[in-house]
């Protein structure tokens, strides 16, 4: 049965026996005429497309779908599947009114001996990306005889159009709470004789989201209809803003998730841990170590029991590491559980304490603050388990994030220290290509250099040594002429003194000459005395000179040596680039 708002009746209502041999007839019959009236053929790849020059007459914008004549000729596809395209200038359809009201108004017309598929079972995805159609195709405009961008078209000549005329014709009929009622049904005019031209648009507000999304077939008609319907409704005095701010957004998930409590630390509560009671009613259960060894691969911390009046109750816990890493244990230990029906739901409404054989069957989950009051009902003081409720988000969330930054950023300072490793690599291959290239060039070379100043050293100390010899023989000469003057001096003075003494032997002149030898006796002593001091003083000056030479001849080798130095670490500390 149809939906009661929609115009078009059940396909069982139409397609009758002697129905559907007319409807073969007058297909046959159109193709026939259409393969005359030489039409295009649309293929498959073109998704079955009714060209408007082949079924939209001139007339076409009088008829409305209450009359059977509005529907010109038929395309069929190239397969076995028969879709008639029918004329989209139907406009609305109310759900108020008679069935003859909805007939006249929109409805599709059953008088024709067939129906139109529904609309759900047949609609053609508008945003295929398959779709040939583009946005701005040349079937978009240019075949239908009409150009929307001129601008001196007026408004009014643009509802006269072809494709627009019937739409605001029957708009024109209808009153302002009519045209914005949420009763009120349309079909779209921009998509006649093409997909979508039997889609129903309940109110204005979706016909103007679907004529502003069109992104494929007549995308650029689609505007221009939004266009014309919003500036004839400002002229009646409604304003209808677009949906297109909507186009393109999504409501995403709140950034603020909510927290809930976990116990801390993590743990696992096991049941069905007693085995046997004694003869005094007392029950035995599993042990501390026993417990650790049966879920070793869960790296559990320790392990407790619970105690009562009567021995063992049964109830046992896993506890796992104050840290995100042992939160996720207890919760891959928890799902283990489930995943193999023995978790908290199984233990509540159907247990199964043995297994075939006889062996206990251990159930877990994860421990709440009511599983742990319950494990510590019988417990007193210090022999109570210990534990507190803290934020998941707090205690394994952010640690979880902190951990994958970390491992994140220690990723990158890894390839970071691989990338420099391999850099200092290169850098040390070059280096060593390089210097043994550059040992290969200069080694030749050096060896030329340290000859020539092998060779100019020699030279130099031969030089040296001459010059030496020559200043010797120059002191020497010195020498010489200094014992000559002396020698000749010292041979007037004792001629001097022989003179003196010869004067003695007359005694009239003793006197005389007594103080004679004296003076001359002085002067001796007086010439000895400064010739010793003279003696000195060129010793001295002689000493110093001497000195002051080995000191400026020691600085000299000082300064060469940090000069060469110098020189050598500049060379050898060198960067080649």
């Amino acid at each position: 049965m149809a939906d009661a708002i929609d115009p078009f009746p059940d396909l069982g209502s139409v397609y009758k026996v002697s129905g559907h041999r007319q409807v073969n007839r007058d297909v046959a019959d159109i193709k026939l005429a259409s393969s005359v009236d030489g039409d295009k053929e649309n293929t498959r790849e073109s998704k079955n497309r009714v060209a408007a020059n082949s079924w939209l007459h001139k007339d076409s914008t009088s008829n409305v779908w209450g009359h059977p004549n509005l529907i010109q000729k038929l395309k069929m596809q190239t397969t076995s599947n028969i879709r008639p395209i029918v004329d989209g200038t139907c406009l609305s359809s109310s759900r108020h009114g008679s069935a003859s009201t909805q007939q006249g108004a929109g409805t599709c017309p059953d008088q024709a001996g067939f129906t139109l598929p529904n609309s759900s079972e047949n609609r053609v995805d508008e945003y295929d990306n398959n779709d040939p159609d583009v946005v701005y195709d040349n079937d978009d405009l240019d075949d239908y005889d009409f150009n929307f961008d001129e601008d001196e078209k007026s408004h009014e000549a643009r509802k006269k159009s072809k494709w627009f005329n019937a739409f605001f014709e029957h708009l024109e009929k209808l009153t302002v709470e009519e045209i914005i009622s949420p009763a009120q049904q349309w079909h779209c005019p921009a998509c006649q004789g093409g997909p979508g031209a039997i889609d129903w648009y309940r109110g204005v507000q979706p016909l103007m989201t679907h004529s502003m999304t069109k992104m494929t077939r007549r995308a650029k008609m689609h505007r221009v209809f939004t266009e014309l319907l919003v500036e004839e409704m400002r002229r009646r005095g409604t304003f209808i803003k677009p949906a297109n701010d909507a186009v393109g957004k999504w409501e995403g998930l709140n950034v603020r998730v909510a927290d809930h409590e976990i116990v801390w630390p993590p743990m696992v509560i096991i049941m069905n841990t007693k085995y046997e009671q004694d003869e005094t009613g007392k029950w035995s259960g599993m042990g501390n170590q026993e417990l650790l060894n049966y879920f070793s691969s869960y790296a559990a911390t320790k392990a407790r029991h619970s105690y009562g009046p009567q021995g063992h109750r049964g109830m046992s816990v896993l506890i796992f590491e104050s840290s995100a890493a042992g939160y996720l244990e207890a919760v891959r230990l928890h799902k283990h559980f489930k995943e193999q029906g023995r978790d908290r739901d199984a233990w509540d409404h159907s247990r199964v304490p043995f297994c075939p054989g006889g062996k206990r069957q251990l159930y877990g989950y994860i421990a709440i603050k009511e599983d742990l009051d319950v494990f510590n009902r019988h417990s007193q003081g210090n022999s109570k388990l210990k534990f507190e409720l803290r934020s998941y988000q707090e205690m394994v969330e952010s640690q979880i994030k902190k951990i994958n930054d970390n491992s994140q950023q220690l990723t990158r300072l890894k390839k970071k220290v691989a990338q420099e490793q391999q850099h200092s690599q290169v850098l040390a291959e070059s280096l060593g290509r390089l210097s043994e290239k550059l040992h290969q060039t200069i080694e030749p070379k050096n060896r030329i250099v340290r000859q020539r100043a092998i060779l100019q050293h020699e030279q130099n100390k031969e030089e040296l040594v001459a010059k030496e010899q020559y200043f010797k023989e120059r002191i020497n000469t010195i020498y010489q002429s200094i014992d000559s003057k002396e020698d000749n001096f010292e041979k007037l003075q004792r001629a001097a003194s022989e003179r003196v003494k010869q004067s003695n032997t007359n005694p009239i002149h003793n006197k005389d000459e007594c103080s004679a030898i004296e003076l001359h006796e002085k002067n001796i002593g007086e010439f000895n005395a400064e010739r010793e001091k003279l003696m000195k003083s060129r010793q001295d000056r002689r000493l110093t000179i001497t000195l002051r030479y080995w000191e400026d001849l020691v600085k000299l080798e000082e300064g060469f040596e940090k000069e060469l130095t110098l020189l050598m670490e500049k060379y050898t500390s060198r960067k080649l680039h």
